[in-house]
C-alpha cells in the first residue's frame, strides 16, 4: 500500500540505508533451493576432482577477494570510530587521493590505501600459513560486510527466510552427507575455526568445530533488520517528542531493545549448538537451534511491549 511504502521510505532515511540491497519476497523464497544447488554443486566438484587443486583456486580467489573485504571494513571503522572523535581539519589527508585507476574509473585515498595495507598483510599471512585466526578474521570481514549489503525488508520476510534455511539445514546436515562434506573439504574462508585441542585419531591433524558463514549471515541480517526497526522507532519517537524520556531510562545498546533481544537469542541458540554437539560428538545444523531463538525471542518482546502488529 501507499503507506507502507511512505513508512519503509522513512525507515530507510531514519537509518542511511538508502544502498543497502532489500531482497524481495521471490528472493527469499528462492534462497533455500539456490543454497542447495550451490551446495550440491560444490559437492559433486569435491567427489569428481582432484580435491587439492580445487582448494588452491578456492583459497586464491578468497585470499585476494578477502584482502579487499577487510581494507573496506578497516576503512568504514576508521571512519566510524575515528573521524567521528577528531575535528574535520586533522583527518582531511584521510580523504585525499592518491592516484586514480582509469579502467575502473576509480580514485584510491589514503583511507584506501591504509585498508589495503592492512588487508594485503592479513591476506599474505593467510595464504602463506593457512592460519585459523587469519581464517577467521576473513570470515568475519565476509560476514560484516554481507550483513551491511543485505536487507530482509520486512519481518515476515526474515521469518519465511529463516524458516527455509531451517529445513535446509535439517535437511543436508542429518539427511545426507553432503554439508558435512562440503564443509571439511572447503579450504577456504566460509567458516570460521575453533581449535579443540584435540588430535584425530586417524589423521594425526588437530580438530577444529566448525561455524559455517551462513549461519552467522543469516541471522545476522535478521538482527539487523531489527536494529534497523528500533533506530526507526526513536527517531520516530523523538519526532513526537517522547524520545527524551524513553532514553533518560535506557543507555547505550539497550535503548535497542529489539537488537538486544535478537542478539541475546542467537547467543542462547548458539550455546544450544555447542551443548549438543559436544554431547553427542557429532556435527549439528545450526540453525536448527538459531533459527527458533532468535524468531523466538523477538516475538516474545514485541508480546510483552504489545508491539507485534508493528514488528
Amino acid at each position: 500500500s501507499d503507506k507502507k511504502v511512505v513508512e519503509d521510505s522513512k525507515m530507510s532515511e531514519a537509518l542511511g540505508s538508502k544502498d543497502v540491497h532489500r531482497m524481495s519476497r521471490s528472493d527469499v523464497y528462492a534462497s533455500p533451493i539456490i543454497g542447495s544447488a550451490v551446495l550440491f554443486g560444490l559437492y559433486i566438484v569435491y567427489k569428481f576432482c582432484p580435491k587439492d587443486y580445487v582448494n588452491i583456486l578456492v583459497k586464491a580467489y578468497f585470499g585476494i577477494f578477502g584482502i579487499f573485504s577487510i581494507g573496506e571494513q578497516v576503512g568504514f571503522f576508521i571512519m566510524s570510530f575515528f573521524i567521528e572523535s577528531q575535528p574535520t581539519r586533522k583527518v582531511q589527508w584521510l580523504h585525499r587521493k592518491l592516484l586514480s585507476i582509469p579502467y575502473f574509473e576509480t580514485d584510491v585515498t589514503a583511507l584506501d590505501a591504509i585498508g589495503f595495507l592492512v588487508g594485503s598483510v592479513i591476506g599474505g599471512w593467510y595464504l602463506l600459513k593457512s592460519h585459523w585466526v587469519a581464517n577467521n578474521i576473513f570470515g568475519v570481514a565476509f560476514s560484516l560486510q554481507a550483513i551491511r549489503m543485505l536487507s530482509i525488508g520486512s519481518y515476515f520476510n526474515g521469518a519465511i527466510l529463516l524458516s527455509g534455511l531451517f529445513v535446509y539445514d535439517i535437511f543436508w546436515v542429518f539427511g545426507t552427507d553432503v554439508m558435512v562434506t562440503v564443509a571439511k573439504s572447503f579450504d577456504g574462508p566460509i567458516k570460521l575455526l575453533f581449535p579443540r585441542w584435540v588430535q584425530d585419531e586417524k589423521t594425526g591433524k588437530w580438530m577444529s568445530s566448525i561455524l559455517g558463514l551462513g549461519d552467522i549471515v543469516l541471522p545476522g541480517i535478521f538482527i539487523a533488520l531489527l536494529l534497523r526497526f528500533d533506530r526507526y522507532r526513536l527517531s520516530e519517537l523523538k519526532r513526537d517528542g517522547n524520545g527524551k524520556t524513553q532514553s533518560q531510562h535506557q543507555l547505550g545498546l539497550w535503548k535497542y531493545k529489539y537488537f538486544c533481544w535478537a542478539l541475546g537469542g542467537y547467543a542462547l541458540g548458539l550455546a544450544i549448538t555447542i551443548a549438543v554437539m559436544n554431547a553427542f560428538n557429532a556435527a549439528q545444523p545450526a540453525l536448527l537451534y538459531l533459527v527458533p531463538c532468535c524468531i523466538g525471542a523477538s516475538i516474545v518482546k514485541a508480546l510483552f511491549e504489545g508491539e507485534l502488529q508493528e514488528l
